[in-house]
């Protein structure tokens, strides 16, 4: 690895604009430069650089960073070789030095990528296996599936190939039993789960023939968590983008899909869809294809995503498979011709919800008619809403106010409830938003953004990641959004970040910003306290009020 303070020194003496400028044309337009954006065709400029904060953003197709990242993007490298071009550029030598961080467990990770690989290689079975289930060399290969043989072979390997035990034990390789260390992957097909920048996190293994449990994914570990990443999304983010993703449900559905040519596909890790998953998704495109099995099952897996995506803001559309059948058997069966007759034929939430419940008395229609506007409720577009409001009170010849009406706060399910004293959802992350926006570009303000525990109430997951990098690193020199972009791992979290530097430029002074944390705390000590209170914990409550009123007493002490 390079050393840290080597890539610190080539970030600050690298000038993002004569940078850019190097590879386009970019004019002066007030403090920033513009130009037409590279990562994507466009007549009108919308590329702008930003020599004060050594950032870039393009407000057309959404790509922003600082110069590492843009040197990946253009040169198509990964972050050692971006920085060793721009250390070229500066003429700064870089030598290569131990690993750190989380760096020991992706090598782990890779070193056991490779050993299921050449098992592939040995075993008839598993060859045959993946053959039957009409996978070419080049699907294999790009995904790179493997094989965990029976025995405890990955352990007795782990020494031949510079691995301990202990981090296998950390990468959920091994697992502990009464007699032992034991292979957690045995006479399975295995698949690899990538992180959005490509590194392997973790793996997912399926038997060869129908025992239970069919699937098995890696236990959580310091650098995979299950419910925030969806098998095949590295190989399909470049293509989710102009193409709508479809989300189906098992791995050789996607892979029978990727097969025929359809790359833009991608799969919960064989449990129900997460809203961070869904989040993940929406940062490339804000519609999905919902591809289920044609089965009972199938159809109330749906149900749920569907709730799970307008939530988070992505507008499913519902393809409808046949009876009996799932996307692996259907495109076998009806090919591309066929598989794309149904993408075109797919259904909004309102149709497939109708259509799946089939209300005939007036006591149906009226649950239907409930049913759909909670869903309505939740979605934080307000066009969207309101004609998603328009078409059901059309359908069942009812005022379109009946399907808007109500507590405009409310929501279905577990997240009911979440709102700032009757500041909607959408409202509140917008706030969160403004406060991490500001505590990112000035290290007086993180400072302060620690000491008042921003990252604890911050609900949205990109923002709270940003959150925490924001108290654990702000004391750095060269703090800012340069460095925090670096330490993102997933393009599109730098690319948000990115963008506060042309649209959150407006910072607040340090005592205004600090009050309007105190009060926003003091808000969300209120909704602990009541959730607190409603659980009995009755000395939680109390340790809450105490801080509660220290809070409010400094601000209005402040005020005046």
């Amino acid at each position: 690895m390079i050393k840290p303070e080597v890539i610190e020194q080539i970030r600050e003496e690298t000038d993002i604009v004569a940078l850019v400028g190097s590879y386009l044309p970019l004019k002066k337009v007030g403090r920033n430069y513009r130009g037409l954006c590279p990562f994507h065709s466009e007549r009108s400029p919308s590329f702008y650089v930003s020599p004060e904060r050594q950032s870039y953003h393009c407000f057309g197709c959404g790509a922003g960073g600082n110069a590492f990242t843009f040197i990946m993007a253009y040169e198509k490298v990964d972050f050692p070789e971006a920085v060793k071009i721009l250390a070229k550029r500066l003429g700064i030598k870089v030598a290569e030095t131990f690993s750190y961080g989380n760096q020991p467990l992706y090598e782990v990770l890779e070193l056991v990528a490779r050993f299921f690989e050449e098992n592939l290689t040995k075993s008839i079975e598993a060859q045959s296996y993946l053959k039957k289930r009409g996978l070419s060399r080049a699907t294999i290969k790009r995904f790179r599936l493997g094989f965990a043989p029976a025995g405890n072979l990955l352990r007795g390997a782990g020494k031949k190939l510079g691995v301990s035990e202990e981090h296998l034990l950390r990468a959920g390789l091994l697992f502990k039993k009464e007699n032992g260390l034991i292979d957690y992957f045995r006479e399975r097909i295995v698949f690899p789960i990538f992180s959005p920048s490509g590194k392997i996190i973790g793996f997912s293994g399926r038997v060869l023939d129908d025992s239970e449990p069919k699937y098995l994914n890696s236990p959580d570990s310091p650098v995979f968590h299950k419910g925030e990443i969806l098998y095949g999304f590295f190989q399909a983010k470049g293509y989710i983008r102009e193409e709508v993703p479809i989300l189906v449900e098992g791995n050789f559905d996607l892979l029978s899909l990727v097969e025929r040519g359809i790359n833009n596909v991608v799969a919960p890790l064989g449990t129900a869809l997460t809203v961070n998953q869904a989040l993940l998704l929406r940062r490339y495109n804000r519609q999905v294809f919902l591809c289920f099995d044609g089965d009972e099952a199938g159809e109330k897996a749906c149900r749920r995503t569907i709730e799970v995506f307008l939530r988070a803001g992505v507008e499913p559309q519902i393809m409808k498979l046949p009876e009996g059948r799932d996307p692996d058997s259907y495109i076998r069966e009806a090919g591309i011709e066929g598989f794309s007759l149904l993408m075109r034929q797919a259904v909004d939430f309102v149709d497939f919800i109708v259509g799946m419940k089939r209300g005939k008395t007036v006591g149906e229609k009226r649950g239907v008619i409930s049913e759909l506007a909670g869903l309505v409720r939740i979605m934080s577009d307000e066009t969207a809403r309101e004609l998603f409001a328009n078409k059901i009170a059309q359908l069942f010849q009812i005022n379109r106010h009946l399907i808007l009406s109500g507590d405009s706060g409310e929501r279905l399910g577990p997240d009911s409830g979440k709102e700032q004293r009757g500041v909607p959802v959408s409202l509140n992350r917008g706030i969160e938003e403004k406060f991490v926006a500001a505590a990112s570009q000035d290290k007086n303000l993180a400072q302060i953004a620690r000491e008042l525990k921003l990252s604890e109430m911050v609900e949205d997951e990109c923002l709270k990641r940003i959150a925490r990098l924001i108290e654990n690193h702000y004391d750095k020199s060269g703090f800012g959004l340069a460095l925090l972009i670096d330490m993102m791992e997933d393009e599109a979290d730098r690319s948000r970040i990115a963008q506060w530097a042309f649209t959150e430029t407006n910072l607040p002074k340090e005592e205004e910003f600090r009050i309007r944390l105190q009060r926003f705390r003091a808000r969300w000590l209120h909704r602990q306290i009541e959730a607190a209170h409603r659980a009995g914990k009755e000395k939680e409550v109390e340790s809450l009020a105490r801080e509660r009123e220290v809070l409010l007493k400094d601000v209005v002490k402040k005020e005046g």
